[in-house]
């Protein structure tokens, strides 16, 4: 590829095929228990052991069910791994979601977090949603007093404009932007091309453009017995170096072909 394959945030070495755990480890509607949870745990940890170091969850992920896989999924490679998670966000019934970003409910979510993931201090949590009731000064302040407390390592906020991102960085100091990005997908073009700027961290969520290839790459890869997914993401580890991916899969097959993306040597 054109560019690494890691992203140096703080002291961590991230590789940029990252681990997403919204559809892998829930029910349908991103609610209740996975059921083939033994099978997800072995997924998750068949992508550490291949050199996949960055897992991402949400509280609202279940809500919670996700948040208690993934920490017994990660236990034996703690130390190996950034784990990333997510509050601001509420889930109240499946496929439905609303923002609560307010600085008192964030410490509940935090706290609860911290007791789910067995963790005394998250790696890197995001705020998950934008309050339109509550400023994200005031909720990113929030995340930024639990940072001095020693509960948060790196502050990160999802699904944000570049005028949020601004407002936030008037507070604390943001490590990574998680908004959705792909080939096909690219309203938000303009955070990715600022946190390049900046050397921040771009986390891509939904990050596989299906069936939206309408160049001569796509034909390509094909040809090259490339498939649609590698295609998406190889694409974005080489649309800039700051760019990390979590694909999500419950198939230990979808997670080597997603690996095998750093493989991919295609002009775009």
């Amino acid at each position: 590829m054109k560019t690494d394959n890691t992203f140096k945030l703080g002291d961590f070495e991230i590789n940029r095929i990252g681990f997403g755990t919204m559809r892998a480890s829930t029910g349908a509607g991103i609610w209740g228990d996975n059921l083939n949870k033994e099978n997800t745990i072995k997924v998750i940890r068949t992508a550490i052991e291949n050199g996949v170091n960055f897992i991402d969850t949400a509280d609202s992920y279940g809500p919670y069910t996700s948040e208690l896989l993934v920490q017994e999924a990660i236990r034996p490679f703690k130390d190996k791994v950034m784990l990333a998670t997510k509050g601001g966000a509420v889930k109240y019934k499946p496929g439905a979601i609303m923002a609560n970003g307010h600085p008192y409910y964030l410490r509940t979510a935090i706290e609860g977090s911290l007791r789910r993931l067995e963790r005394e201090i998250i790696d890197m949590y995001f705020l998950h949603r934008v309050d339109p009731n509550i400023p994200i000064e005031e909720s990113v302040g929030a995340l930024a007093e639990f940072q001095k407390e020693g509960k948060i390592k790196h502050i990160g906020i999802s699904n944000v404009t570049v005028e949020q991102l601004e407002k936030a960085q008037s507070v604390a100091k943001i490590d990574a932007i998680q908004n959705a990005f792909s080939f096909k997908d690219r309203r938000y073009e303009a955070v990715v091309k600022k946190t390049t700027a900046e050397n921040i961290a771009f986390v891509a969520h939904t990050p596989v453009a299906v069936n939206n290839w309408d160049d001569d790459a796509f034909a390509k890869a094909e040809k090259e017995n490339v498939s649609t997914n590698q295609l998406s993401l190889a694409w974005l580890l080489d649309y800039a170096p700051n760019v990390i991916s979590i694909p999500g899969t419950s198939s230990e097959k979808h997670l080597m072909e997603n690996l095998d993306s750093y493989k991919v040597d295609i002009k775009f």
